[in-house]
């Protein structure tokens, strides 16, 4: 499952345009870039810091490339307690002011599950985890979008979270409580089915403040998809499989 937990829902938090903040200096945009390059090369947390102005601990730091190199999230763990780990997500796009994205929406996290950058470098799509309309244990996820110029953040596609972008750039792949494979245009819209898994609901780990629930779906070359879901049951109490596809874009 993806590596950071929930991100704490009590608060809101508005992610600045970027005409809010300016470019950061010449040496730490080299770091970065250093950073995207080489995964022998990480980020400190104090150049974590450094980057974000982020002045509290920090329990990890990650910086994961994405839209093909052009752009990366840096993504700060800053506290952990019990299942659950606070998880603040900052967008670097060359030459541009680093931008942090909103937390929470609607009483449910935007930054503790799965997010993707848009090839336009204008949107990312990522998982809304939260409780439903009634509040009584009803854990939902949905895929949301941002929209980084003015820090928009709207319901995008319900049924459907663990995004992950094709690779020809037209598709965002998700995933639903049964463990299948669905697909919906960059632009939004209906999911269609790519693959069945042919599960239940109850055979497919549902836990979403913890961000247990299907993966997002990988690509091992732009001809290939790789699905690999943890499935409920057996002698060990759970089986993870794994299938490799064949995709067109």
């Amino acid at each position: 499952m993806f590596l950071l937990l929930l991100a704490s829902s009590a608060r809101a938090s508005e992610s600045a345009p970027d005409s809010a903040a300016k470019p950061l200096p010449a040496a730490l945009q080299q770091r970065v870039e250093q950073a995207m390059k080489s995964a022998e090369e990480p980020l400190s947390r104090e150049e974590c810091q450094a980057l974000t102005g982020w002045a509290r601990p920090l329990e990890e730091c990650a910086l994961t490339p994405v839209a093909g190199g052009k752009a990366a999230l840096l993504q700060l763990t800053t506290e952990c307690g019990g299942d659950s780990c606070d998880v603040q997500v900052f967008v670097y796009r060359p030459g541009r002011p680093l931008l942090r994205l909103p937390d929470s929406s609607k009483g449910g996290s935007l930054t503790g599950g799965h997010l993707v950058m848009t090839p336009s470098l204008e949107h990312v799509i990522t998982d809304w985890v939260g409780l439903g309309p009634r509040d009584m244990g009803d854990w939902r996820v949905e895929l949301y979008r941002i929209e980084l110029r003015t820090g928009k953040v709207s319901p995008w596609v319900k049924g459907c979270f663990s995004p992950a972008l094709s690779p020809g750039g037209r598709w965002i792949l998700c995933r639903n409580r049964r463990g299948d494979v669905l697909k919906v245009p960059l632009t939004g819209g209906t999911p269609t089915l790519v693959h069945r898994s042919g599960l239940s609901a109850e055979q497919v780990p549902w836990t979403p403040y913890a961000s247990l629930y299907p993966d997002a779906v990988t690509f091992p070359s732009p001809e290939r998809l790789q699905v690999t879901t943890i499935v409920l049951g057996g002698p060990d109490g759970e089986e993870r499989r794994s299938l490799e596809l064949p995709w067109k874009e």
